[in-house]
């Protein structure tokens, strides 16, 4: 059994999506805040923000957590 296809896809550059915040849906609970492994989300008022992109490993924590659907996490692409 060979691995060659597994080492193509791995060695494809992918773009990382970040999440794509709802303003009129978020309700500030801060669920997506406490759950994030990076810190990169922050609670402002009564809204969530994302004030360090660049530490966003695009896992999609803050969407699966998020009771009210104020967030989420476009698809991930490949770049070619």
């Amino acid at each position: 059994m060979s691995c060659r296809g597994a080492e193509v896809a791995l060695a494809m550059p992918i773009e990382l999506s970040l999440p794509v915040l709802d303003d009129r849906r978020c309700t500030g609970c801060g669920d997506c805040v406490a759950v994030c492994p990076t810190d990169c989300l922050e609670v402002a008022g009564r809204t969530v923000w994302l004030p360090r992109p660049a530490d966003c490993i695009g896992c999609g924590a803050c969407a699966a957590v998020c009771p009210a659907d104020a967030v989420r996490l476009p698809p991930v692409t490949t770049t070619t």
